[in-house]
This record gives C-alpha cells, sequence and structure tokens, in this order.
C-alpha cells in the first residue's frame, strides 16, 4: 500500500472526494479531542479506498462537508473499528449518520474475538500486521502533525478493509454474516446520538444507590448540568462533579444546607437555580427503575446459573459472551422481564430459548 496524502484545502477535498465517487467501499477514522469541550473537536479523518490513505485535518477544513456525499452514500459501505464514537462525531459535524456500515470490532466479536477487542491486536492476528503504538496518546488539536504522526493516523485505516475482507468471509463461512450486519445496522440509529438530557442521569456515578426522592432530584439535576455544559460547552465535570451532584441530591433544599456540599463559586452562581431545581423535583415522581432493584437470594443463584450457561455457550458457539447477553440482562430476565436483545433474532436462537427455558423451570 502506497504512502498517505495529506490534505488541509478544501480544493484538494472536494477532488479527492470526486475521485472516490463509486468507490463501492471505503475505510474510515477520526481523531478528535473532548477534554476541555462537551463537544467533540473533530481534528483529523482518515479515510482509505484500500490503495491510498487520505489524512484530512479537519481543523483546516473546519467541516467534513466536501466528504459529506460519499459518507452518506447508500451504494459506498464505509468500514470503521469500534464506531460508535466516530458515528457521533460524524453525526454532530456532518448533521447526518453515515452509512451504511461495517464495523470489524463487532465482527470480530462474531468469531470469538473479545467484544472489545483493539485494532492492533485484530490487525496482527489476523493479518500478521505490527502497527505502531507510540502516538496513542497524541494531542490531534495542536499543529503542525509531524509525518511521524501522520503515518500512525494513516495505518488505522490503510489496513481496514483487508481485516474486513478477511473476517467476512470467516463470518459467510460460519452464516453469520447477517447476525454482523445487524449489529451494524443498529449503530445507525440516531436517538443513540441525539442530545438526551432528562436521561443524562443514568451516566451519573453514583445514581444506582438513589432511590424515591432522591433519584428525582438526581435526575432534575444532571438534566439541568447536561443542558448547562452543551450551552457553555464545558465538560461536565467543570459543571458540576458527579459527586456532589449526588450529594446535593441526598441532601435535598431543606433548610438551604445542601449548598455546603458545592464548590463556593458554583453555589454562587447557581445556588438559587439549583434549590429551585431540588425544590420543583421533590413534587415528582422518581423515574421507575425495576432493572435496580435488589434481587432475592433464589434469583441471585438463578441468575449465577444462567450466566455460567451463557458463558458456555458463548464458547461453544465462538461469541463474546458480552456481546450475547450482559449480566443486567439476565437479571432482567429472571426478573420477568421480556423484552430484551437476548430474546430476539440471532441472540435468541443461540441462547435466549434456552435460558428463558431455564427461568421458567425454576
Amino acid at each position: 500500500m502506497s504512502e498517505y496524502i495529506f490534505i488541509d484545502r478544501a480544493d484538494e477535498a472536494e477532488a479527492l472526494a470526486r475521485e472516490w465517487a463509486g468507490t463501492p467501499q471505503l475505510a474510515v477514522d477520526t481523531e478528535f479531542v473532548r477534554e476541555s469541550t462537551y463537544r467533540a473537536q473533530l481534528c483529523l479523518m482518515q479515510i482509505s479506498d484500500g490503495e491510498r490513505a487520505a489524512c484530512i485535518d479537519m481543523l483546516a477544513l473546519e467541516s467534513p462537508g466536501p466528504f459529506a456525499p460519499l459518507l452518506t452514500d447508500p451504494a459506498v459501505r464505509k468500514v470503521f473499528h469500534s464506531a460508535r464514537q466516530d458515528i457521533e462525531v460524524l453525526y454532530e459535524h456532518l448533521g447526518a449518520i453515515p452509512g451504511p456500515i461495517w464495523d470489524t470490532q463487532i465482527a470480530a466479536a462474531m468469531l470469538g474475538y473479545p467484544d472489545q477487542v483493539g485494532y492492533t491486536q485484530l490487525t496482527g492476528a489476523e493479518l500478521g500486521v505490527t502497527l505502531p503504538k507510540d502516538h496513542a496518546r497524541t494531542d490531534w488539536s495542536r499543529r503542525p502533525l509531524s509525518d511521524e504522526q501522520l503515518r500512525y493516523a494513516a495505518a488505522d485505516v490503510m489496513w481496514l478493509l483487508p481485516l474486513a475482507t478477511r473476517l467476512d468471509e470467516q463470518l459467510e463461512t460460519l452464516g453469520r454474516r447477517d447476525w454482523a450486519a445487524a449489529e451494524c445496522a443498529a449503530l445507525l440509529d440516531p436517538t443513540l446520538y441525539d442530545f438526551d438530557a432528562g436521561g443524562a442521569w443514568r451516566r451519573v456515578k453514583g445514581a444506582n444507590a438513589l432511590r424515591g426522592s432522591a433519584l428525582a432530584r438526581l435526575v432534575a439535576l444532571a438534566a439541568w448540568r447536561e443542558e448547562e455544559a452543551r450551552r457553555s460547552d464545558r465538560p461536565r465535570r467543570w459543571i458540576l462533579k458527579d459527586e456532589a451532584l449526588v450529594a446535593l441530591a441526598e441532601r435535598g433544599a431543606a433548610g438551604g444546607e445542601a449548598l455546603q456540599v458545592l464548590p463556593s463559586a458554583v453555589a454562587r452562581r447557581h445556588g438559587d437555580a439549583l434549590l429551585a431545581l431540588l425544590a420543583a423535583a421533590d413534587e415528582h415522581a422518581a423515574p421507575s427503575r425495576p432493572a435496580y432493584e435488589r434481587m432475592e437470594p433464589a434469583q441471585e443463584r438463578l441468575a449465577r446459573k444462567l450466566m455460567a450457561v451463557l458463558r458456555e455457550l458463548a464458547e461453544k458457539h465462538r461469541v463474546s459472551t458480552p456481546l450475547l447477553a450482559t449480566r443486567k440482562e439476565v437479571e432482567a430476565l429472571v426478573k420477568g422481564e421480556r423484552d430484551l436483545p437476548l430474546l430476539r433474532g440471532w441472540r435468541r436462537e443461540l441462547a435466549g430459548d434456552r435460558l428463558l427455558a431455564l427461568v421458567d423451570a425454576d
């Protein structure tokens, strides 16, 4: 495979996009930073047609717009490794979901690799290629980028298409290509990436321990923080750390002492608004959380039994266990939930029916 090409001008980007129009598939990767912002800053986009790799300076171009027709062309398959964050970033900057996509991490998990297998490990195992590791923590927003950094970035797409081909062949042999296609297609759902302040509490560390009024307060506080972080384009933790959110939710607004758990600057700037939020939250019911309720001892024993069977089935069928079902899904099954991925499609065929029979027989 030839050397990479570097693009930092709109006319060059437009010319390359025209040249690649009609290409059946492209390998795509992105480099971004979000340490000091709420929104990811797209710094570099790498694309390869299998012959050349292009490193496109997104800070110079400001937008992936010239490549929008390619990235959204339904006739061009976009191959990623661990696609979800790349899709999220491109969706933010394009205003559209890139697709159709193929994720080599998902394909590998269908072949017995760990569900989070890395690109370097996978290319080594499948292609015998050793990729550089020395710029894994590069600040991609700094300019200029060195030749060494760009070579590292280009390597992330140079081997993606050969890797995808090799994994495709194995999936076809096992009759699992449709399984992987369904999992990849699920990543194109915009609701996975759309702004959802109301669900922000689910990402707060310590939320699982809260119940009743404290949980209702956390829901309101986390939504406020999410909206404030988005409005100011600052990381959530810069607005208010998880620990402070949970402490504030536990205390409530009574007596005004709640604000003592906050940094003084936050209390001065947002104290009145937060107290009003807490008071309003006490008037609303907390969201239902059946999956977090503590299980009875008999349910715990059954869940452990099901997890053991699940691991056996995953090993037998050479599928990553977490890809089949998570521990939370198994616990939900034990508690009576039936609207689960485990009980749909290929998962039901491989494991769902077996586990459901064990639950019904218990």
